[in-house]
C-alpha cells in the first residue's frame, strides 16, 4: 500500500516528506523524498498566480510542470522499492489542491497501484480523506492521454 497525506494529519506510520523544505516548517524531521517535491521555479510562478488568472488555468499549470519536470524524470517505484506502506506527506489539508494529489493519480494511472489520501490519527485508525476529482482529468492532458 501507499498512501498521501499531510503533516498535520498523519501522526504515525512510515511518513515521508514529499515537500520542498522536507517539512521543516511545520517540524518534520523524518525521511523525505525530495526527488517527488514540486521544483520552486514553477512553484513560485504557480503561487504568484493565484487570484490573478482562473484557479483551473493556474492548476493546469502546476500539474503540467509537475508531471513535465518531475514525474517524467523519476522511477517513483524504484524511489519506493524499500518502503513498506509509505505516507507521502506535504502540507496541504483533506482535499485541497495539492502535488501529492497529482503524484497518487500518477501511480495509479502508471503503476496500477491504488493510492489513497488518508488521515492517521496518534492510535493507527485510518480515515480516507477524498481527492479532488478534476486530478485525474487535469493529469491525462499533461501527459497527452486525452
Amino acid at each position: 500500500m501507499i498512501y498521501t497525506g499531510n503533516y498535520e494529519e498523519c501522526n504515525v506510520g512510515n511518513l515521508i516528506s514529499i515537500s520542498g523544505d522536507k517539512g521543516r516548517s511545520v517540524g518534520f524531521v523524518g525521511k523525505s523524498i525530495m526527488e517527488l517535491a514540486p521544483k520552486k521555479v514553477f512553484w513560485n510562478v504557480w503561487k504568484e498566480n493565484i487570484g490573478k488568472i482562473p484557479e483551473e488555468e493556474n492548476t493546469m499549470f502546476y500539474v503540467q510542470h509537475y508531471y513535465d519536470e518531475v514525474l517524467s524524470q523519476v522511477d517513483v517505484m524504484d524511489l519506493l522499492k524499500d518502503e513498506v506502506s509509505p505516507v507521502l506527506l506535504c502540507y496541504e489539508k483533506g482535499d485541497k489542491f495539492c502535488h501529492r494529489h497529482v503524484l497518487a493519480e500518477y501511480i495509479q494511472l502508471e503503476y496500477g497501484i491504488i493510492v489513497n489520501d488518508v488521515k492517521i490519527a496518534h492510535s493507527g485508525i485510518i480515515t480516507i480523506n477524498p481527492r479532488p476529482a478534476y486530478i485525474k482529468q487535469m493529469l491525462l492532458q499533461a501527459m497527452n492521454r486525452v
